[in-house]
């Protein structure tokens, strides 16, 4: 119990900390690398979670582990982010990413900044998990093509930012390694098990979600108006942060061929391109972002030089690209590797076997079983950010307690892979979380306060769903 308050306290300090306006990354960081040491202190440094060759020297060993860290997320997802930054950047030098956004906006307009677009943006996020199903992935691609275009059609950044965080989150999809995983621990096929029991929680929970969404930010806009009212009485009014993107992006993409809309969307569209294909068995692999955006890169960079008829321009535009890596690094990719430091701190204290083993000793009606896995499959991964470690530290134990009990093994698995996956974007540590924030610059404990209300909701409707379709 001691680590637990610990670990609690650790995470409190950092919601304090990011509130006083201290640097996001440098509180996180600075946070998990305090814990690691104190996990060194009380022997508890044996726990970690990440490999490295142990020098027998507990506190140089969790520096090790800092050390492990810094490179898997640089060579992993962090690589990824940073091309994709690049990408993002150089569609913004030669001005492609304002003809998307003025081109999708136009039809987005007809709504005027009605809160409708809320769930249409929602379910279109959603869906696009289904072929993305990587949370992270999914906010870095949505924040370079989504997120603009709806700003622009009149609803606000964090509105958006919102939309984008939870998009990737319950879409039942045989991509996701959860299910897979669920599948072989009820001895069923991936598509029976997403299907014929998954489908019929998350889909009604993801509908009402939807709608819950639309409400919950209507109302944070309306507060946040209030305030700015209030704070800014008397002053001369400016133009709203949509106005200024649509125009913005007018005057940026005037003069441009109208097929340029379609490339900051390439790496989307080869993703999907690939998936399909490897579906229907024509080509034997999926393509991974980073491969697909040095493709489009380099697309965009030869329909540069045949439309200014110059390839060393062409070329030596490309240094834009760098510089977007460069941002991607400095923001996004520090918040991610800071977070990982955290999190390996929190695990050492013992926080996810503590939970394990609280939940292995409960007692009493399957559905009290259930709610007790459900309880701490939320603290923990509203503690870590994280929605993989949760599920799987927890879904092993389940077709044990099924066949002990009257659990039935996919209720109680769909109650911990929905409550994993949405839990997380209610975390400042999380990586869409931080992506997203990173994106529209605002302070990640903001954009966690739109996230909560829609995300709360649908851990409980996935859980009663769950009980209530699954048979």
């Amino acid at each position: 119990m001691l680590y637990l308050i610990i670990a609690l306290a650790a995470i409190a300090a950092v919601v304090w900390l990011i509130y006083k306006k201290v640097h996001a990354a440098a509180a996180i960081f600075g946070v998990g690398v305090a814990l690691l040491m104190l996990a060194a202190l009380t022997g508890r440094a044996d726990m970690r979670t990440t490999e490295i060759e142990a020098t027998g020297n507990a506190f140089y060993d969790q520096l090790l582990v800092v050390d492990a860290l810094f490179k898997a997320r640089f060579s992993g997802i962090g690589m990824a982010i940073m091309v994709l930054f690049g990408f993002v950047s150089y569609m913004r030098h030669i001005g492609a990413d304002a003809k998307t956004v003025v081109v999708l906006s136009s039809p987005l307009k007809r709504f005027n900044g009605s809160y409708w677009l809320v769930p249409i943006g929602f379910v279109i996020g959603s869906l696009l998990s289904l072929v993305i199903p990587s949370a992270a992935a999914l906010s870095l691609l949505l924040v370079a093509t989504l997120l603009p275009a709806l700003i622009a059609a009149g609803l606000t950044p964090l509105t958006v930012a919102a939309i984008v965080v939870t998009s990737s989150t319950i879409m039942p999809t045989p991509l996701e390694a959860g299910l897979i995983q669920g599948a072989d621990l009820t001895d069923m096929s991936v598509t029976e098990f997403v299907y014929g029991s998954v489908a019929r929680a998350t889909v009604p929970t993801l509908l009402i979600t939807a709608f819950v969404h639309m409400w919950w930010q209507h109302r944070c806009d309306k507060s946040d108006r209030k305030h700015y009212m209030e704070e800014h009485a008397g002053e001369t009014t400016e133009e709203s942060e949509s106005e200024r993107t649509a125009r913005e992006a007018i005057e940026r993409a005037a003069g441009l061929p109208g097929f340029y809309a379609v490339l900051p969307l390439l790496p989307l569209l080869l993703i999907i391109i690939s998936a399909i294909l490897n579906r229907t068995g024509v080509i034997p692999f999926e393509a991974d972002i980073l491969p697909v955006t040095v493709v489009s890169l380099f697309i965009a960079m030869i329909i540069e030089a045949i439309r200014g008829r110059s390839i060393e321009t062409a070329m030596d535009s490309t240094k834009s690209f760098f510089k977007g890596m460069g941002e991607g690094a400095a923001g996004v990719v520090a918040l991610l590797v800071a977070a990982a430091v955290l999190v390996e701190g929190i695990t050492q204290m013992g926080v996810i076997d503590m939970l394990i083993d609280a939940t292995k000793g409960s007692s009493g009606a399957a559905v009290i079983i259930v709610l007790i896995f459900v309880a701490a499959t939320a603290a923990m991964s509203a503690l870590t950010g994280s929605g993989t470690a949760p599920y799987f530290a927890f879904s092993e134990v389940v077709p044990g307690l099924a066949a002990e009990t009257s659990i039935h093994a996919p209720q109680m698995l769909t109650a911990i892979w929905g409550t994993s996956n949405l839990m997380r974007q209610v975390s400042p540590v999380n990586a869409a979380v931080l992506i997203v924030s990173g994106a529209i610059k605002v302070n990640p404990i903001r954009l966690v306060k739109r996230t909560s209300v829609p995300m709360i909701t649908a851990t409980i409707l996935n859980t009663l769903f769950a009980f209530m379709f699954i048979g």
